[in-house]
Protein backbone atom coordinates (compact mmCIF):
# COMPACT_ATOMS: atom_id res chain seq x y z
CA UNK A 1 0.00 0.00 0.00
CA UNK A 2 1.33 3.64 -0.81
CA UNK A 3 0.44 6.63 1.66
CA UNK A 4 1.44 10.07 1.51
CA UNK A 5 2.72 11.40 4.70
CA UNK A 6 3.34 14.76 5.27
CA UNK A 7 3.91 15.22 1.69
CA UNK A 8 6.74 11.78 1.58
CA UNK A 9 5.07 9.07 -0.41
CA UNK A 10 5.34 5.80 1.89
CA UNK A 11 5.38 1.94 0.73
CA UNK A 12 4.12 -0.36 3.59
CA UNK A 13 3.07 -3.84 4.66
CA UNK A 14 6.04 -5.76 3.87
CA UNK A 15 9.50 -6.53 5.13
CA UNK A 16 11.01 -5.70 1.23
CA UNK A 17 9.83 -2.45 1.48
CA UNK A 18 11.45 -1.75 4.99
CA UNK A 19 8.40 -0.93 6.29
CA UNK A 20 5.78 -3.19 8.65
CA UNK A 21 2.43 -2.19 9.30
CA UNK A 22 1.69 -2.76 12.27
CA UNK A 23 -1.82 -3.56 11.99
CA UNK A 24 -0.62 -6.77 9.81
CA UNK A 25 1.25 -8.55 13.23
CA UNK A 26 -1.50 -7.94 15.60
CA UNK A 27 -1.66 -4.42 16.97
CA UNK A 28 -5.26 -3.10 17.35
CA UNK A 29 -6.25 0.58 17.03
CA UNK A 30 -9.12 0.93 19.43
CA UNK A 31 -7.38 2.98 22.46
CA UNK A 32 -8.28 -0.01 24.88
CA UNK A 33 -6.12 -3.33 23.40
CA UNK A 34 -3.03 -3.81 25.21
CA UNK A 35 -0.30 -3.93 22.43
CA UNK A 36 2.45 -4.30 24.59
CA UNK A 37 3.04 -8.18 23.85
CA UNK A 38 2.01 -7.34 20.07
CA UNK A 39 5.07 -4.80 20.42
CA UNK A 40 8.01 -6.65 21.85
CA UNK A 41 7.51 -9.71 19.54
CA UNK A 42 7.73 -7.61 16.85
CA UNK A 43 10.49 -5.60 17.25
CA UNK A 44 12.38 -9.27 18.29
CA UNK A 45 11.62 -10.29 15.37
CA UNK A 46 12.37 -7.23 12.68
CA UNK A 47 14.92 -5.50 15.38
CA UNK A 48 15.59 -2.58 12.16
CA UNK A 49 12.68 -2.25 10.24
CA UNK A 50 10.71 0.64 10.43
CA UNK A 51 7.15 0.62 11.53
CA UNK A 52 3.95 1.96 10.28
CA UNK A 53 1.14 2.75 12.60
CA UNK A 54 -1.77 3.84 10.71
CA UNK A 55 -4.85 6.14 12.09
CA UNK A 56 -6.06 5.13 15.30
CA UNK A 57 -5.10 5.29 19.21
CA UNK A 58 -2.83 2.27 20.34
CA UNK A 59 -2.41 1.31 24.26
CA UNK A 60 0.61 0.07 25.84
CA UNK A 61 0.62 -1.12 29.53
CA UNK A 62 4.55 -0.43 30.00
CA UNK A 63 7.21 0.90 28.03
CA UNK A 64 8.53 0.37 24.67
CA UNK A 65 11.69 -0.49 24.40
CA UNK A 66 14.04 0.06 21.69
CA UNK A 67 17.66 -1.11 20.35
CA UNK A 68 16.81 0.83 17.25
CA UNK A 69 13.99 2.49 16.44
CA UNK A 70 12.19 4.13 13.28
CA UNK A 71 8.57 4.58 13.66
CA UNK A 72 5.76 6.22 11.12
CA UNK A 73 2.71 7.93 12.91
CA UNK A 74 0.26 8.74 10.20
CA UNK A 75 -2.63 10.24 12.26
CA UNK A 76 -1.57 8.02 15.05
CA UNK A 77 -1.76 7.67 19.05
CA UNK A 78 1.11 5.58 21.23
CA UNK A 79 -0.78 6.03 25.04
CA UNK A 80 0.80 4.53 27.93
CA UNK A 81 -1.61 2.87 30.00
CA UNK A 82 0.47 1.43 32.21
CA UNK A 83 -1.48 0.39 35.84
CA UNK A 84 1.85 2.18 38.01
CA UNK A 85 3.99 4.72 36.68
CA UNK A 86 6.85 4.09 34.52
CA UNK A 87 10.50 5.55 34.23
CA UNK A 88 9.96 6.00 30.46
CA UNK A 89 7.71 5.26 27.91
CA UNK A 90 9.80 5.42 25.06
CA UNK A 91 12.98 4.11 25.87
CA UNK A 92 15.49 4.76 22.92
CA UNK A 93 18.65 2.62 23.75
CA UNK A 94 20.68 2.96 21.21
CA UNK A 95 23.14 0.43 20.25
CA UNK A 96 27.01 1.05 20.50
CA UNK A 97 28.78 -0.82 17.72
CA UNK A 98 31.35 -0.68 17.02
CA UNK A 99 32.52 0.72 20.67
CA UNK A 100 32.51 3.92 20.91
CA UNK A 101 30.30 4.15 18.27
CA UNK A 102 26.53 5.14 18.82
CA UNK A 103 23.45 3.82 16.95
CA UNK A 104 22.57 6.54 13.83
CA UNK A 105 19.68 8.15 12.30
CA UNK A 106 16.86 6.71 14.00
CA UNK A 107 13.60 8.50 14.06
CA UNK A 108 9.92 8.78 14.73
CA UNK A 109 8.02 11.06 12.70
CA UNK A 110 5.01 11.75 10.72
CA UNK A 111 1.33 13.25 12.28
CA UNK A 112 0.59 11.71 15.52
CA UNK A 113 1.10 11.42 19.17
CA UNK A 114 3.28 9.88 21.97
CA UNK A 115 1.08 10.28 24.99
CA UNK A 116 2.33 9.77 28.68
CA UNK A 117 -0.76 9.64 29.50
CA UNK A 118 0.40 10.87 32.95
CA UNK A 119 1.72 7.42 33.59
CA UNK A 120 5.16 7.85 32.73
CA UNK A 121 8.25 10.11 34.37
CA UNK A 122 9.61 10.86 30.73
CA UNK A 123 8.15 10.77 27.47
CA UNK A 124 10.53 9.96 25.00
CA UNK A 125 14.38 9.20 26.32
CA UNK A 126 17.53 8.40 24.36
CA UNK A 127 20.63 6.90 24.62
CA UNK A 128 23.80 5.93 22.74
CA UNK A 129 22.51 7.84 19.65
CA UNK A 130 23.82 10.22 17.15
CA UNK A 131 20.81 11.96 14.45
CA UNK A 132 18.14 10.95 16.34
CA UNK A 133 15.30 12.48 14.27
CA UNK A 134 11.68 13.62 16.25
CA UNK A 135 9.73 15.20 13.60
CA UNK A 136 6.14 16.16 13.24
CA UNK A 137 5.01 14.49 16.48
CA UNK A 138 3.35 16.08 19.11
CA UNK A 139 4.61 14.55 22.96
CA UNK A 140 1.78 14.82 25.80
CA UNK A 141 1.13 14.64 29.54
CA UNK A 142 4.54 13.41 30.95
CA UNK A 143 5.68 14.26 34.66
CA UNK A 144 9.31 14.85 34.57
CA UNK A 145 10.75 15.27 30.79
CA UNK A 146 8.95 15.51 27.16
CA UNK A 147 12.23 14.45 25.86
CA UNK A 148 15.20 13.62 27.78
CA UNK A 149 18.88 13.50 25.24
CA UNK A 150 20.65 11.05 27.66
CA UNK A 151 19.54 8.79 30.52
CA UNK A 152 21.47 5.99 32.17
CA UNK A 153 20.37 2.77 33.20
CA UNK A 154 21.94 -0.28 35.10
CA UNK A 155 19.72 -3.05 32.84
CA UNK A 156 21.19 -1.44 29.86
CA UNK A 157 23.86 -4.61 29.84
CA UNK A 158 25.04 -6.14 26.64
CA UNK A 159 26.49 -9.76 26.26
CA UNK A 160 28.16 -8.62 22.96
CA UNK A 161 30.99 -7.09 24.45
CA UNK A 162 29.79 -3.54 23.39
CA UNK A 163 31.09 -0.53 25.97
CA UNK A 164 28.13 1.04 28.19
CA UNK A 165 28.85 4.65 27.52
CA UNK A 166 26.37 6.71 27.14
CA UNK A 167 27.27 8.58 23.52
CA UNK A 168 24.52 10.63 23.06
CA UNK A 169 23.96 13.92 21.18
CA UNK A 170 23.12 15.52 17.67
CA UNK A 171 19.39 14.94 18.64
CA UNK A 172 17.14 16.82 15.77
CA UNK A 173 13.64 17.97 17.25
CA UNK A 174 11.67 19.56 14.69
CA UNK A 175 7.87 20.61 13.79
CA UNK A 176 6.79 19.50 17.28
CA UNK A 177 4.48 20.15 20.09
CA UNK A 178 5.34 19.90 23.33
CA UNK A 179 2.63 19.73 26.62
CA UNK A 180 1.90 19.06 29.78
CA UNK A 181 0.93 20.49 33.12
CA UNK A 182 2.36 23.23 34.95
CA UNK A 183 0.86 21.03 38.27
CA UNK A 184 4.08 18.72 37.81
CA UNK A 185 6.93 21.15 39.22
CA UNK A 186 9.77 19.40 37.92
CA UNK A 187 8.42 18.67 34.17
CA UNK A 188 10.91 20.00 31.76
CA UNK A 189 9.55 20.19 28.28
CA UNK A 190 13.22 18.91 26.76
CA UNK A 191 16.71 18.11 28.70
CA UNK A 192 18.96 18.90 25.86
CA UNK A 193 22.55 17.19 26.33
CA UNK A 194 24.75 19.69 23.93
CA UNK A 195 25.57 19.49 20.29
CA UNK A 196 21.64 19.14 19.29
CA UNK A 197 19.06 21.00 17.43
CA UNK A 198 15.65 22.15 18.05
CA UNK A 199 13.08 24.35 15.94
CA UNK A 200 10.09 24.92 14.70
CA UNK A 201 8.59 23.60 18.26
CA UNK A 202 5.73 25.17 20.54
CA UNK A 203 5.67 24.13 23.87
CA UNK A 204 2.89 24.06 26.21
CA UNK A 205 1.93 24.18 30.17
CA UNK A 206 6.05 23.08 31.12
CA UNK A 207 7.36 24.66 34.61
CA UNK A 208 10.56 24.48 32.44
CA UNK A 209 10.36 24.75 29.17
CA UNK A 210 13.79 24.03 28.25
CA UNK A 211 17.09 22.88 30.00
CA UNK A 212 19.96 23.65 28.18
CA UNK A 213 23.43 21.90 28.38
CA UNK A 214 25.62 23.98 26.05
CA UNK A 215 26.54 24.08 22.42
CA UNK A 216 22.96 23.26 21.27
CA UNK A 217 20.61 25.70 18.58
CA UNK A 218 17.20 26.76 19.59
CA UNK A 219 15.61 28.02 16.80
CA UNK A 220 11.47 29.59 16.45
CA UNK A 221 11.20 27.69 19.91
CA UNK A 222 7.24 29.27 20.96
CA UNK A 223 7.17 28.63 24.61
CA UNK A 224 3.82 29.75 26.74
CA UNK A 225 2.47 28.81 29.87
CA UNK A 226 -1.60 29.27 29.78
CA UNK A 227 -3.21 27.32 32.21
CA UNK A 228 -5.25 29.73 33.51
CA UNK A 229 -8.75 27.53 34.45
CA UNK A 230 -8.15 28.69 38.05
CA UNK A 231 -9.66 31.91 39.04
CA UNK A 232 -8.22 32.55 42.35
CA UNK A 233 -5.00 34.76 42.36
CA UNK A 234 -3.39 32.26 45.09
CA UNK A 235 -3.75 29.04 42.62
CA UNK A 236 -2.71 30.94 39.79
CA UNK A 237 0.74 32.31 41.86
CA UNK A 238 1.39 29.02 42.44
CA UNK A 239 1.56 28.09 39.04
CA UNK A 240 3.60 30.30 37.52
CA UNK A 241 5.74 30.99 40.39
CA UNK A 242 9.15 29.50 38.94
CA UNK A 243 8.41 29.15 35.61
CA UNK A 244 11.81 29.17 33.42
CA UNK A 245 11.37 29.63 29.83
CA UNK A 246 14.88 28.38 29.41
CA UNK A 247 17.53 26.73 32.37
CA UNK A 248 21.22 26.84 31.59
CA UNK A 249 23.56 24.16 32.16
CA UNK A 250 26.46 24.62 29.80
CA UNK A 251 28.40 27.03 27.95
CA UNK A 252 27.35 28.62 24.33
CA UNK A 253 23.83 27.87 24.09
CA UNK A 254 22.33 29.61 20.89
CA UNK A 255 18.66 30.87 20.88
CA UNK A 256 17.28 32.53 17.70
CA UNK A 257 13.43 33.56 16.73
CA UNK A 258 12.07 32.51 19.90
CA UNK A 259 8.76 33.47 21.67
CA UNK A 260 8.04 33.62 25.37
CA UNK A 261 4.77 34.19 26.59
CA UNK A 262 3.54 34.19 30.37
CA UNK A 263 6.97 33.08 32.05
CA UNK A 264 7.88 33.87 35.22
CA UNK A 265 11.82 34.12 34.51
CA UNK A 266 13.52 34.09 30.92
CA UNK A 267 16.59 32.74 31.68
CA UNK A 268 18.29 30.68 35.14
CA UNK A 269 22.09 29.63 35.44
CA UNK A 270 23.25 26.48 37.16
CA UNK A 271 26.18 27.27 39.21
CA UNK A 272 28.56 27.74 36.57
CA UNK A 273 29.57 30.93 34.73
CA UNK A 274 28.16 30.27 31.06
CA UNK A 275 27.73 32.69 27.72
CA UNK A 276 24.14 32.48 26.25
CA UNK A 277 23.95 34.01 22.71
CA UNK A 278 20.15 35.25 22.05
CA UNK A 279 19.03 36.65 18.90
CA UNK A 280 15.53 38.06 17.90
CA UNK A 281 14.10 37.45 21.38
CA UNK A 282 10.27 38.34 22.03
CA UNK A 283 9.34 38.43 25.46
CA UNK A 284 5.63 38.88 26.63
CA UNK A 285 3.44 38.86 29.46
CA UNK A 286 -0.45 39.90 29.82
CA UNK A 287 -1.25 41.79 32.58
CA UNK A 288 -4.84 40.93 32.92
CA UNK A 289 -4.05 37.04 33.49
CA UNK A 290 -0.83 37.51 35.44
CA UNK A 291 -1.26 36.89 39.39
CA UNK A 292 -0.11 40.11 41.27
CA UNK A 293 2.11 39.44 43.90
CA UNK A 294 4.79 37.71 41.44
CA UNK A 295 7.84 39.19 39.76
CA UNK A 296 8.92 37.97 36.24
CA UNK A 297 12.25 38.84 35.09
CA UNK A 298 13.29 38.29 31.37
CA UNK A 299 17.19 38.12 32.31
CA UNK A 300 17.93 37.14 35.28
CA UNK A 301 21.44 37.20 37.05
CA UNK A 302 23.02 33.75 37.48
CA UNK A 303 23.50 32.98 41.71
CA UNK A 304 27.21 34.60 41.47
CA UNK A 305 26.39 37.72 39.53
CA UNK A 306 28.34 36.87 36.50
CA UNK A 307 25.67 36.49 33.82
CA UNK A 308 27.00 36.49 30.12
CA UNK A 309 24.18 37.29 28.06
CA UNK A 310 25.32 38.19 24.29
CA UNK A 311 21.54 39.94 23.29
CA UNK A 312 20.45 40.73 19.80
CA UNK A 313 17.61 42.68 19.04
CA UNK A 314 14.76 41.47 21.58
CA UNK A 315 11.45 43.38 21.77
CA UNK A 316 10.33 43.10 25.80
CA UNK A 317 6.76 43.69 26.33
CA UNK A 318 5.61 42.87 30.08
CA UNK A 319 2.89 45.34 30.41
CA UNK A 320 4.42 46.72 33.76
CA UNK A 321 4.73 43.21 35.56
CA UNK A 322 8.15 41.90 33.75
CA UNK A 323 11.20 43.46 35.50
CA UNK A 324 14.44 43.36 33.06
CA UNK A 325 16.40 41.63 35.95
CA UNK A 326 16.99 40.96 39.57
CA UNK A 327 20.18 42.51 39.62
CA UNK A 328 21.50 45.76 38.03
CA UNK A 329 23.21 44.15 34.89
CA UNK A 330 24.11 47.41 33.79
CA UNK A 331 27.58 46.50 36.08
CA UNK A 332 28.35 43.81 34.33
CA UNK A 333 30.53 44.51 31.78
CA UNK A 334 30.29 40.77 30.10
CA UNK A 335 27.16 40.84 29.29
CA UNK A 336 26.09 42.83 25.88
CA UNK A 337 22.87 44.66 24.63
CA UNK A 338 21.85 45.56 20.67
CA UNK A 339 18.74 46.58 19.59
CA UNK A 340 16.81 46.07 22.64
CA UNK A 341 13.18 47.68 22.90
CA UNK A 342 11.45 47.23 25.68
CA UNK A 343 8.87 49.20 28.13
CA UNK A 344 10.41 48.47 31.46
CA UNK A 345 11.71 50.50 33.90
CA UNK A 346 15.24 48.90 35.39
CA UNK A 347 16.40 47.98 32.02
CA UNK A 348 20.60 48.82 32.60
CA UNK A 349 21.63 52.40 31.35
CA UNK A 350 24.17 50.49 28.69
CA UNK A 351 21.90 49.24 26.51
CA UNK A 352 22.48 50.20 22.57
Amino acid sequence: MVYDLNGTTLSTGGSGSGMLNVLDYGFKADGTTDNLAAFNALIAAHPAETLYFPKGVYAFSGKLVFDQCYMELDNAELKCTARTKVNRFIEIRGKMYPPETPQQDMFIRGNGKVNANFKADDCIAVARQKCTLLDHISIQNFQRYGICGKFNDSSMTTSDGQTEANLSYELMVRNCMIESSLDYPNAVGIYDTGDSMYSDTVILNVKTALSCNGSSIFHNIHAWCFDFNYSDNDTKKALLENTVFAYIRGNGTRFSDCYIDTYQKGFQFGSGQYVVYITNLKWYVASNTWPTGLTAYVFPASPAGKTMYKVFNADINGAGVTKFSDEDLSKQTNCRWYGIVHNLSDAPSTLQ
